[in-house]
């Protein structure tokens, strides 16, 4: 019976639908989030961190790409897609060219094996990201706020410059909100007037936020040698395989 659930789950999760976007938000100059109208219930419900896959005709072909799910499971009514265009890419300048409120989206999901579990994913939570990859990482402190859930968690963000930052404004105020939640934002090219953090995250400044706490679970989330080299130096301090998530943007995960 639980194989049986657990089956049509997954047939669910592949069915392909469509479901209209109620609402476009510019997160930054270059970013935008593409809100869908989930009322009906038609994508199951995502645990924070998983994605969906968007199929798009362009100039008459199909064209499939993976995005994560930046909204919080806990309003599962909507799927928030948190997009940046690249000006040489094909998929997002489509999207901030052609899709607005009233356009549909044809997806499927929630999909992924990077995902953060409550009921697992007991330990402390250490969460590295650059640039969009910050997606499916607001998509976790969202859940753990609306969940109340009392649990550390770290959030270390790296972005270009100040306009490409984003979310900033909701995860400064969650500081506030969520006693066990803290959020260090670092520039690598910051304006002369940025008096925060400034450079690429290492690892040497990631040591120095966290105490000296029992092993905590990592998701990295970014380009390919972010992940590695991040990957690479966590498993060479001792940190267990099981306890390092990774999920790559830009080139792993392009559709199938």
């Amino acid at each position: 019976m639980i194989e049986s659930k657990q089956q049509d789950s997954k047939k669910q999760n592949e069915q392909l639908v469509s479901l209209p976007v109620i609402e476009v938000i510019q997160e930054a100059d270059e970013v935008r989030t593409f809100r869908v109208d989930n009322s009906e219930g038609r994508v199951a419900v995502h645990k924070p961190g998983m994605f969906v896959k968007v199929c798009l005709n362009i100039n008459g072909e199909d064209v499939w790409r993976s995005f994560s799910i930046s909204s919080s499971p806990l309003h599962p009514e909507r799927i928030d897609l948190t997009i940046k265009r690249n000006p040489l890419g094909q998929v997002g300048n489509y999207f901030f060219d052609q899709i607005g409120p009233g356009s549909k989206l044809l997806l499927k999901g929630p999909l992924g094996n990077f995902y953060f579990d409550p009921q697992e994913h007991t330990e402390p939570l250490v969460l590295l990201c650059a640039g969009i990859g910050i997606t499916p990482m607001i998509s976790i402190v969202r859940y753990l706020n609306q969940s109340n859930r009392s649990k550390p968690c770290y959030l270390f963000y790296g972005a270009r410059s100040h306009q490409d930052i984003i979310f900033d404004e909701e995860t400064r105020k969650l500081i506030t909100e969520m006693p066990e939640f803290h959020y260090y934002l670092t520039l690598s090219q910051p304006a002369p007037h940025w008096l925060g953090y400034c450079g690429h995250l290492n690892f040497d400044f990631i040591l120095s936020k966290i105490p000296q706490i029992p092993t905590p679970r990592f998701f990295l989330c970014g380009p390919r040698q972010f992940n590695q080299d991040f990957e690479k130096q966590l498993f060479e301090a001792g940190v267990p395989h099981e306890l390092v998530h990774s999920e790559q943007f830009h080139k792993k995960r392009k559709s199938k």
